[in-house]
């Protein structure tokens, strides 16, 4: 009888060291969960505040342009009574844009532009950069790559909705 119980004295402590051995193997890992799922949660945490701070900013530039844009009287956007004349024309254009455009399509010419009052030098002269002020009036500059100038344009709007173009003054820069 004794070596019954001396066999099942040490298969308990075989079978309980066995088992202590996984419990230290399973906190171990256990452990080194919690820590990765943590640090997880922290960059997780990191970059959703990132975020929320990059959303700010977006809306605080947007805010600013739009105050920039009002602010600017010499333009669509800051003008009411140009922007409500063109939109009675046709309220689903943006005015802007599309007289930009036009006026930017009489640069697909051979040559010289013909709305700039001056024959290029050093190329053909081509408008560059142009800015509706209201709904009659353009600003626009010009140039051959070496020689430059800014005239203002007036337009008109067709009821077709072609535009008309006329200088109504100009400077070449030397």
């Amino acid at each position: 009888m004794k070596k019954w119980a001396l066999y099942l004295i040490v298969f308990l402590g075989i079978v309980s060291g066995f088992f202590m051995y996984n419990s230290y193997r399973l906190i171990k890992e256990n452990i080194a969960l919690k820590k990765e799922l943590k640090e997880t949660n922290e960059g997780y945490d990191n970059n959703i505040q990132y975020a929320i701070k990059l959303e700010d900013s977006i809306s605080g530039f947007q805010k600013q342009i739009k105050d920039l844009q009002a602010a600017d009287k010499f333009s669509l956007t800051g003008n009411p009574k140009a922007a409500k004349y063109l939109s009675d024309i046709d309220d689903q254009t943006d005015w802007q844009k599309y007289v930009i455009d036009t006026l930017m399509k009489t640069n697909n010419m051979k040559g010289n532009n013909p709305l700039v009052p001056f024959d290029g030098m050093a190329g053909a002269m081509k408008i560059i950069d142009a800015k509706v002020l209201n709904n009659r009036w353009i600003i626009a500059r010009f140039s051959d790559g070496t020689y430059s100038g800014e005239m203002l344009l007036r337009y008109d709007i067709n009821k077709d909705k072609s535009i008309d173009f006329k200088v109504l003054d100009q400077t070449l820069f030397s």
